[in-house]
């Protein structure tokens, strides 16, 4: 039923509404840094490609949309992630404060601004750094990315990280964003060994303590969802028609560079750059239109970065 209810949706959207007409993004990641400080198992970035951070002009390009063009007004979120950890963007704290700015002008402007969640390994938020991020007040929600259910797992799962840096950064940032009585909500979405039962009740102690400071999380089976790794692969839904990615969301790359959503790691399918063309206009463009086309009709097989995706 689920699935012929979203079947129905993706075809409204397309033909009744004509796919580029009457609709828009109503989310857009944006990418600070493309590079990661982990080597998780199942993540499908490519860790040799060129190396980009954003620039204040690029993402100044994207948010002076929200002050001057009401088409702008259908984005609910920021997400501050892709493939790269933000944290690793060295004039990170600049970067937010031009968010801030944005954040601020709309408000005193009286126009709509979009929530700002960032999602973090959580490797690189020292307690100072949370000090700065909470005392700046301009991210909605943290999302901090940790798996396994245990330190062993944890660390073996994300090459490169420590369970211990992990555990003390987490609770620093739930006390300050306390002590400072800052609306900042946490949140996490885990992936689970398949053999474990998708609950707290087997994990180690300090995993149950880490689950309970966030306002909420979700435990999923560990997978790949861009199904580009064989061994983190998971069965597709043969029964969905389009992908709802690719209808409502956007990802800006460092670069400028704009692809069509999140699962895409190593920028396969870009259509434009924010630098040349408007990025509303970006999202209206033939190129995307024929993607929403091709899953329409099945045929999503034809498009390089949507062959093997198991999100939709």
């Amino acid at each position: 039923m689920q699935g012929l209810i979203y079947a129905l949706k993706y075809f409204y959207y397309y033909k009744v509404l004509g796919g580029n007409k009457g609709m828009s993004v109503k989310e857009v990641n944006i990418e600070f840094n493309s590079q990661c400080n982990l080597r998780c198992q199942f993540c499908s970035l490519d860790h040799f490609k060129p190396k980009h951070v954003i620039s204040a002009e690029i993402l100044e390009k994207l948010l002076l949309g929200f002050i001057n063009d009401k088409r702008y007004s259908s984005v609910k979120r920021l997400n501050l992630y892709n493939g790269g950890e933000v944290l690793l963007h060295p004039k990170r704290m600049e970067m937010l404060a031009i968010l801030k700015k944005y954040k601020d002008l709309a408000k005193q402007k009286g126009r709509h601004f979009p929530e700002i969640h960032m999602l973090t390994n959580g490797i690189l938020l020292r307690e100072k750094l949370s000090e700065e991020i909470i005392a700046l007040d301009v991210i909605d929600l943290l999302g901090i990315s940790f798996d396994g259910g245990t330190p062993e797992a944890f660390e073996e799962m994300r090459t490169n990280a420590k369970w211990d840096i992990f555990y003390n950064n987490v609770k620093a940032f739930d006390r300050i964003r306390k002590e400072q009585n800052n609306s900042v909500k946490m949140s996490a979405i885990s992936c689970i060994p398949g053999d474990k039962s998708r609950s707290l009740k087997w994990m180690h102690p300090q995993f149950q303590e880490v689950y309970k400071l966030l306002d909420w999380y979700e435990l999923r089976r560990l997978h790949n969802w861009a199904g580009d790794i064989e061994e983190f692969k998971v069965p597709q839904k043969k029964h969905k028609i389009g992908c709802s990615l690719l209808m409502e969301q956007m990802v800006l790359l460092p670069n400028g560079d704009v692809t069509i959503c999140c699962n895409d790691l190593n920028s396969k399918a870009v259509i434009g750059n924010i630098l040349e063309t408007d990025f509303m206009d970006i999202y209206k463009c033939e190129e995307r239109v024929r993607f929403l086309k091709l899953h329409l009709q099945g045929k999503k097989d034809q498009i390089p970065l949507c062959k093997n995706c198991e999100t939709f």
